[in-house]
């Protein structure tokens, strides 16, 4: 899940809080989840963007059973439905999963949702595609959080990893100009430094790709780019 920008000092970005902290912090945020950040809100650009990607990306890949680790209110999994084997959305907020529960209501898409640490999912593999739509950035250790996915990583799986990248200049003034308190802390990472941390797990970037953006308060969508530091969230591919 995108969570919304806030102020911090580089201490309280690099803040490490427990899970039991994180699950708090998004319980807060759950009832007005999709109001803000699904397909229908103001931000609804940027879901679509990204679920472009992630069809394209699981059509490429042949339906593959799909792992959302931070899944929030699951919107992003079940678009993917028509084009996946199943799948399991995982989320630290129980409050996440029960709006996700609700809105799988009624749906025949295979796929389930349970209230867990993301970092340690306790699910069953194999998963031809594991998600981290702005989530990985939220957790105490990502390093530890990709090598626990890639456990669960089919023989020719990927994982892709969706967050915004710290240097656009868009980003920063959505994360400057915000309110101050109330976030989760974060630590968005740019594709080399991400690459740095997934190849102590035997990951390796296989490809990035800028996906459209729109600043938190107020302002247009801005557009991808070829340099995904220009487009505000990026999607990175390990394999």
């Amino acid at each position: 899940k995108m969570a919304p920008a806030t102020r911090h000092s580089s201490a309280r970005q690099d803040h490490v809080l427990k899970h039991q902290d994180i699950a708090v912090i998004f319980d807060r945020e759950a009832a007005g989840w999709d109001a803000a950040h699904g397909p229908d809100s103001a931000r609804g650009g940027e879901f679509r963007a990204r679920a472009a990607y992630l069809r394209a990306l699981c059509n490429r890949l042949g339906r593959p059973r799909v792992l959302d680790l931070g899944c929030g209110t699951g919107r992003q999994i079940l678009d993917l439905a028509g084009c996946i084997d199943g799948g399991v959305g995982i989320d630290a907020s129980t409050a996440m999963i029960a709006r996700a529960q609700d809105n799988a209501a009624g749906r025949e898409s295979g796929i389930g949702f349970q209230a867990g640490d993301a970092a340690a999912p306790g699910v069953t593999g194999p998963f031809g595609l594991i998600l981290y739509c702005g989530s990985l950035e939220h957790m105490p250790d990502p390093g530890a959080a990709l090598a626990a996915a890639r456990l669960l990583l089919a023989a020719r799986g990927r994982i892709a990893v969706i967050m915004p990248h710290p240097w656009n200049p868009l980003v920063c003034a959505a994360r400057w100009t915000a309110p101050a308190g109330g976030g989760a802390p974060f630590r968005h990472l740019t594709p080399r430094a991400l690459a740095r941390l997934a190849s102590l797990s035997g990951l390796q970037l296989e490809a990035t790709t800028g996906l459209s953006y729109r600043p938190l308060r107020g302002g247009g969508m801005h557009r991808p780019s070829r340099w995904p530091f220009l487009s505000g969230p990026y999607a990175a591919l390990l394999a």
